[in-house]
């Protein structure tokens, strides 16, 4: 009688039941994914690793620098106007 074998039949390893890993067949992780990486490492290693990792300044064209000036321009503009309108809303002008 041949069973399926389905979800609860499997370990975590996601090998299915009684086919656990040999001593000499060991086979070496995927040090491309992250989490694989991440769950090999020691707590420490973790803190030591992301203490190193520094992000510097991104360089920008030209385009979206004009941009983000325009955007620094546009909001020091509402702040002057929202601040007028308020000055003028507490001190009407008769």
């Amino acid at each position: 009688m041949l069973m399926k074998s389905n979800d609860s039949d499997r370990n975590l390893t996601g090998s299915p039941r009684g086919e656990d890993f040999a001593p000499g067949a060991a086979t070496k992780p995927d040090l491309k994914d992250p989490n694989v990486v991440l769950s090999l490492l020691e707590a420490d290693q973790v803190v030591a690793a992301k203490e190193k990792t520094r992000f510097g300044r991104r360089k920008l064209s030209l385009g979206v620098r004009v941009l983000l000036w325009g955007l620094r321009i546009y909001a020091v503009a509402m702040l002057v106007l929202v601040a007028v309108s308020v000055l003028r809303a507490i001190h009407p002008m008769h």
